[in-house]
């Protein structure tokens, strides 16, 4: 009788010992830790400006993440500039991944920061969606942008 109490002991300590294990990855994997890393206009025509975008992607849990199709707008003082769809990849455990995505801006709110140094603050907001082990996740997700980054990319340097 002692030797199944201890072996169901055991059993229960391990599931407990997953069951947090898996939670603690969970919470990881729902704070998405995204940043722009670079931006260039790639041209300007009369249906707006288009954008070569870099953002990176953190992942700070011990899991390989999968994120799936990933939309985001960026607006900039809360006017949308457009809207950009992000191509699945993968972030490996605790590291980083960039991702290079095309960007159409509209020029009518382009056009109200372009001239001289005054730049606007902006934002960017997305949904990207991981595929873990049983589930999926949707993530929400917010970036501001700095005041230097919201600069290179209004004026494209």
């Amino acid at each position: 009788m002692k030797r199944k109490s201890k072996v169901a002991i055991i059993i229960i300590v391990i599931v407990a010992a997953v069951t947090i294990f898996g939670y603690i990855q969970y919470v990881s994997a729902t704070q998405l830790h995204v940043s722009m890393k670079s931006s260039e206009i790639v041209e300007r025509t009369n249906e707006g400006t288009l954008y070569r975008i870099n953002l990176e992607f953190e992942n700070t849990s011990f899991m390989i993440l999968n994120i799936g199709k990933t939309d985001f707008v960026i607006s900039a003082e809360g006017q949308s500039l457009g809207a950009g769809i992000l191509e699945p990849t993968i972030i490996p455990a605790k590291g980083k991944s960039i991702v290079e995505t095309p960007f159409l801006a509209d020029n009518s709110v382009l056009d109200k920061y372009e001239q001289g140094d005054n730049s606007p603050s902006l934002r960017l907001d997305g949904k990207t969606r991981y595929d873990l082990l049983f589930t999926t996740l949707d993530i929400p997700f917010t970036y501001f942008p700095t005041q230097e980054e919201a600069r290179e990319f209004i004026h494209g340097q």
